[in-house]
């Protein structure tokens, strides 16, 4: 039902190239979220700041024509930690961006724009709940630098804290009508009711 109306507001948005399902993923305090294809998970435990031990780090993604579709999120021991961990997430974001930048053959940092404050239905209400772009470049599979146009949003939901975003070259951005499928993905993040 929530798909079938997602899809009648986003009408453009849900065309028959992209094949929109809802996702219920494992572990995420109760996310629904919408993939416009069948997303991989993954699990892999990494260093986190203010932990101790290393955290499980939980990955959904898919791939089409239009870009790489992701959620990532890990659930913290402590409420303390998670407004670092929303800010964290930009950090990394930053880092990670800045070396796809001068794997390209780039300098400097990436292009960054905050678009402020961001809302998913019942998400824990956070100062640090922000939605980002960024104009990067990446290789491409041949080794050649690649414009790239990556939107991602970070929010919380009790303990967990989550990353969705959309990688995209800027070539489809910009060939793009007005209705915007990234918008699309993350108007479809929730956490029921």
């Amino acid at each position: 039902m929530a798909l079938a109306l997602t899809c009648v507001a986003l009408t453009s948005a849900c065309s028959p190239a992209l094949n929109w399902r809802q996702v219920k993923p494992e572990a995420a305090d109760g996310l629904v979220a919408l993939f416009p294809c069948k997303p991989d998970a993954h699990v892999r435990e990494m260093a986190w700041p203010g932990m101790s031990t290393p955290a499980a780090m939980h990955m959904l993604s898919c791939q089409t024509e239009e870009g790489t579709w992701a959620v990532s999120y890990l659930t913290l021991p402590d409420a303390a930690l998670v407004p670092p961990a929303l800010d964290e997430w930009t950090a990394m974001m930053r880092r990670n961006l800045g070396a796809a930048n001068q794997m390209a053959g780039q300098s400097g940092a990436p292009v960054e724009k905050d678009l402020g404050a961001i809302q998913v239905p019942r998400m824990t209400p956070m100062p640090q709940a922000h939605g980002w772009q960024f104009q990067a470049q990446r290789p491409d599979g041949l080794g050649r630098p690649m414009d790239m146009d990556i939107r991602t949003w970070h929010f919380s939901h009790g303990m967990t804290v989550f990353q969705a975003s959309v990688w995209r070259p800027a070539v489809v951005v910009k060939g793009q009508s007005s209705e915007d499928v990234a918008e699309a993905f993350f108007r479809g993040l929730q956490f029921p009711g």
